[in-house]
């Protein structure tokens, strides 16, 4: 990770291979990352930056989220079809709770003591009490259904459809769909802003934040990052908003009210979540390439001289190249040419 006077770094944690979701408890002044690739939650001191912990969860955790009022982290298991319940004081998980298909994404209800799962494969949500630790509802979405965040001030919760470049709207009383807002292809990350009424959803295929209104209940702007944001995050005052740029090695530093990129810090490998430390300001950063936590400080205090520049890719806009590639499936060959002249997404995935 580069240093440098605006972006100090504070060096990189060692974690469990594959760290993806990720979240902090600044008052107990400890760390969580779920490691994907380790089927570990590991937990880290944020004074020492050293993994006091690795508790066994369940196959290929991805998304997670902490209950600071119990000391409850939940992952969600996506090859096992699990959420977790990992007691991070006592270092262990005390209870493994059946969601439904492929569950990749998270979010929290804190005030409505309400854990949602967003399952990719089945394209629905599970509800869980975090009290009881038990589903008590099943939210149908849109084509797979990940990442997740509640807006306490409007009662509402919004879950990102990787797969159908829509947000699911919620009512966070009765968690009933009541609606969706379009945004940008493969959106992989929502994180809110209640007080501003904003929210930013990264969208992985086209390098862009889409900019929510929620009180319109629609996107009103897109903010061009680097390459292939999968994480984003608002800073402790509201005024910087954070995209780990996983096709770049990157995060984007993002000024809120103008919606510009204003600098790139040079990160780990693959970065996907990252989250803020809120009695610090200090930026965490979970590196799935590098099986590392990266920590850096933001210490810019105005609009920088030069901005980053967004360089489009030679071939972007251009015709696809003829390929061959065998059908999973049935093992037959099949070629881009069958479906010259239709609009289709090629997801190369890279299981780090």
């Amino acid at each position: 990770m580069g240093q440098s006077e605006e972006f100090p770094s504070l060096g990189a944690i060692p974690v469990g291979f594959g760290p993806e979701g990720l979240a902090l408890d600044p008052q107990a002044r400890k760390g969580f990352v779920a490691c994907a690739r380790a089927n570990t939650l590991d937990i880290f001191d944020l004074d020492t930056h050293e993994v006091v912990a690795q508790v066994p969860v369940g196959s290929e955790p991805i998304g997670l989220v902490y209950d600071q009022e119990t000391g409850l982290a939940f992952t969600t298991d996506a090859r096992a079809d699990l959420c977790s319940v990992v007691d991070t004081r006592a270092h262990k998980t005390i209870k493994q709770i059946p969601v439904q298909h492929y569950p990749a994404g998270a979010g929290i209800y804190p005030e409505r003591r309400k854990v949602y799962v967003g399952n990719t494969a089945d394209s629905n949500i599970s509800v869980i009490d975090i009290d009881k630790l038990e589903v008590i509802a099943t939210i149908p979405a849109k084509l797979a259904a990940g990442s997740i965040a509640a807006d306490p001030i409007r009662d509402r919760v919004y879950c990102v459809n990787f797969g159908d470049a829509s947000v699911t709207v919620i009512d966070g009383k009765t968690d009933q769909a009541i609606g969706e807002i379009a945004v940008d292809y493969a959106p992989c990350k929502i994180t809110i802003d209640a007080e501003r009424g904003l929210a930013y959803v990264a969208n992985s295929l086209v390098s862009t934040l889409s900019v929510l209104d929620l009180n319109k209940q629609k996107q009103v702007g897109t903010i061009a990052v680097e390459r292939a944001p999968v994480g984003v995050t608002v800073g402790r005052n509201g005024d910087r908003i954070y995209a780990g740029n996983r096709g770049a090695g990157t995060v984007s530093v993002i000024d809120w009210k103008s919606r510009k990129e204003w600098a790139r810090v040079p990160v780990g490998q693959a970065p996907g979540d990252l989250t803020v430390d809120e009695t610090t300001g200090t930026i965490y950063v979970s590196d799935a390439g590098t099986s590392t936590v990266s920590v850096f400080q933001d210490r810019l205090s105005s609009k920088p001289a030069k901005l980053p520049k967004n360089e489009r890719h030679p071939l972007l806009g251009q015709p696809v190249p003829e390929f061959r590639l065998k059908d999973m499936r049935d093992g037959r060959e099949r070629t881009s040419g069958e479906w010259r002249g239709k609009t289709y997404i090629l997801n190369f995935f890279a299981s780090w």
